[in-house]
């Protein structure tokens, strides 16, 4: 991946942007060595993922940790409905949901197929070969529903920029960002908790990683219902920022994350193009 960072300008661009909105105090040098150790564990990563259909209980409980189960546990009693986990593009995202379907149940999950055919079912054959189930994104909204009906919990990556009619503007780190709304509405209609999990790879052990959830995140579902739809999608991207400022090396900085912007405001990537 080292060949890739040399030649792609682009991106790299695009992740001293990022860093610099995220972190305006980050001096340059600190800001290459992130976006450089970010291409590298993106060839880690990738690896990983290949061999996901040979990471079984054994490898996991060697490899993974998994802390604030509690957390999700408490949700759960006396609930006939899953929780919803809320992630990002961090650490190895892929392997969180296979680790948890190992040593626990089998979650569900939304992403975004493939426009390659035979590439999409070879990636969701890796997905879901713990007992996990993909959720297309598209239309994905009763789906979802049914599996948080049937008590299973379902993850949502919130991290990417979305148009203005698709979410809500909130802050995030020092700039607002239009953030998918979709988790908050979801969570305020059924009633159900959002909890963060996040896959933090341990920079000693280059193949070990911790899986960690918190505890749900505050709503109220008596209170206007867009105000709190902007609230709690506001209270979701604090948990993000908590992650990312743990260690900001784990994240995905290379996505133009604040490219909507409100009506009259520049564009924020003009020198990545």
């Amino acid at each position: 991946m080292l060949l890739v960072w040399a030649v792609d300008a682009k991106h790299r661009k695009i992740g001293r942007i990022n860093l610099r909105i995220a972190f305006p105090e980050m001096g340059d040098r600190e800001a290459a060595r992130i976006v450089r150790l970010c291409y590298t564990r993106m060839g880690t990563s990738a690896a990983e993922f290949v061999h996901i259909p040979k990471m079984d209980r054994s490898y996991v409980e060697k490899h993974f940790r998994i802390e604030g189960v509690e957390h999700i546990r408490r949700s759960e009693q006396g609930r006939p409905l899953g929780v919803l986990a809320m992630t990002a593009h961090f650490g190895n995202w892929e392997l969180a949901s296979h680790a948890y379907g190992i040593m626990h149940k089998p979650v569900a999950f939304i992403v975004r197929p493939l426009a390659d055919p035979s590439w999409d079912r070879i990636v969701t054959e890796r997905r879901e070969c713990a007992g996990n189930r993909v959720i297309r994104k598209f239309d994905s909204a009763k789906e979802v529903v049914r599996e948080l009906r049937r008590g299973t919990m379902v993850g949502i990556l919130i991290d990417q920029n979305v148009d203005r009619h698709k979410g809500v503007l909130v802050d995030l780190f020092t700039k607002k960002a239009y953030t998918t709304d979709g988790i908050a509405r979801m969570a305020l209609s059924l009633r159900t908790n959002i909890h963060p999990g996040f896959l933090f790879r341990d920079p000693e052990k280059k193949f070990h990683h911790t899986l960690r959830f918190g505890e749900a995140i505050p709503m109220d579902p008596a209170a206007p219902r867009e105000e709190e739809v902007v609230g709690l999608t506001r209270r979701c991207n604090v948990e993000l920022e908590k992650a990312i400022r743990k260690d900001p090396t784990q994240w995905l900085w290379f996505h133009r994350r604040w490219k909507t912007r409100p009506p009259g405001e520049p564009d924020l990537y003009r020198e990545a193009r």
